[in-house]
C-alpha cells in the first residue's frame, strides 16, 4: 500500500551515496539530508582534517552515516582511487552528487562607475586582475570534475539499478541518479563580478542535459542525471571565511542581494536533495532554488 508520508517519500535506507566537497556548505547540507534518510554517505574533498571534522560532529544521532574520504576531484588518479575504494567496500553506488566548486577569479566593480569606464579602462582592470590559469582551475573544478566523476561512478550507478536501495519513496524501479551542484549564476545574464564562475556553471547546466540525454537514451543505462542550481546559501565561498565545523551561519553571509530578503536554510536544501535523489520520474531538469532571484533578473530560462 502507497503512503504519502514524508518520511516514507524520502526514504533512502539502504542506499550508498556519494557526495563531493561533501565536508562544507551546500555539500554537508546534502549529505546529511541523505544520511538522516538512511544512506550511507561516502564525503570527500581536498581537506583530510575538515572531512574528519564533519563526520564526527554531524553523524551523530542520523540513521545513515558519514564516511570521510579525501580527495581532490581534479586529478584523475584520486578520483579513480577514490572509486575504488568505493567499489570495494559498497560495489554500488545509487547517488553520486557532483558539488565540489570554486569561485575563481574576481573582478570587482562598483556598478555606477563602471557605468563611467571607457573601454580601455574596462579592459585594463579585467586583464590586470584575471589570467587565463585562473579561468582554467575554476572550470576544471566547476565543469569538467563533474564529467569525470560521472564517467568514473557510471558502472557503480550501473550496478547500484541491479541492487537498489532496500527502502526508497517511490513504487517504481529504481534508477541510480547524478545530481549536479551547478548555481543561478550560470542562468542570469549579469556576470556578477566572476565571469569565470558563471561561464563554468552555466556549462554545468549544459552538461547535466547532455548527460540526462546520453545516459538514458543514447546509451540504455536508465539512469537520472538533474542540477540543482542554487542561489544564496551560507558556505564559505558566499561568507568568505572559513567554517568552525562546515556549516555557516547565515549571519556571516553580507553584500548578497536576494529577493527574498535572507539566505536559504539547511532543511530547505535537504528538501531539494532529498526530491531529486528520491523521484525516480525526474531526470534531465536544472531546478533553482533561489528565493525568486531568477525571476526578478535577466535569465536564460
Amino acid at each position: 500500500m502507497s503512503t504519502f508520508a514524508a518520511s516514507s517519500l524520502f526514504q533512502l535506507a539502504g542506499a550508498v551515496c556519494v557526495v563531493t566537497g561533501g565536508g562544507t556548505g551546500i555539500g554537508l547540507m546534502a549529505s546529511k539530508a541523505l544520511a538522516a534518510a538512511g544512506a550511507r554517505v561516502y564525503i570527500t574533498g581536498r581537506r583530510a582534517e575538515v572531512l574528519e571534522r564533519a563526520s564526527s560532529t554531524h553523524s551523530q544521532g542520523l540513521p545513515g552515516s558519514l564516511v570521510p574520504f579525501a580527495c581532490d576531484v581534479t586529478k584523475r588518479d584520486e578520483l579513480l582511487r577514490l572509486v575504488a575504494e568505493v567499489k570495494d567496500k559498497e560495489g554500488k553506488v545509487h547517488v553520486l552528487i557532483n558539488n565540489a566548486g570554486v569561485e575563481g577569479p574576481c573582478t570587482k566593480l562598483d556598478p555606477e562607475a563602471k557605468k563611467k569606464m571607457s573601454a580601455e579602462e574596462l579592459s585594463q582592470v579585467h586583464l590586470d586582475s584575471e589570467s587565463m590559469d585562473a579561468w582554467s582551475q575554476t572550470f576544471a573544478l566547476n565543469n569538467h570534475a563533474l564529467w569525470f566523476a560521472s564517467m568514473a561512478f557510471l558502472p557503480l550507478l550501473s550496478a547500484g539499478n541491479e541492487a537498489p536501495p532496500t527502502q526508497y519513496g517511490s513504487k517504481a524501479a529504481w534508477k541510480s541518479t547524478i545530481i549536479n551542484i551547478t548555481s543561478i549564476s550560470g542562468l542570469v545574464k549579469t556576470a556578477q563580478n566572476h565571469y569565470a564562475y558563471n561561464s563554468s556553471k552555466a556549462a554545468a547546466n549544459h552538461l547535466t542535459s547532455m548527460l540526462a540525454h546520453e545516459l538514458s537514451f543514447s546509451a540504455d543505462l536508465g539512469l537520472r542525471v538533474n542540477a540543482l542550481a542554487p542561489g544564496l546559501f551560507p558556505s564559505e565561498m558566499t561568507a568568505g571565511t572559513a567554517s568552525a565545523n562546515g556549516e555557516t551561519d547565515e549571519s556571516a553571509v553580507t553584500g548578497h542581494a536576494n529577493p527574498a530578503g535572507r539566505t536559504g536554510t539547511k532543511e530547505e536544501m535537504a528538501s531539494a536533495i532529498l526530491f531529486l535523489a528520491t523521484n525516480t520520474f525526474v531526470t534531465g531538469t536544472v531546478l533553482p532554488i533561489d528565493g525568486g532571484f531568477t525571476s526578478a533578473v535577466a535569465c536564460t530560462r
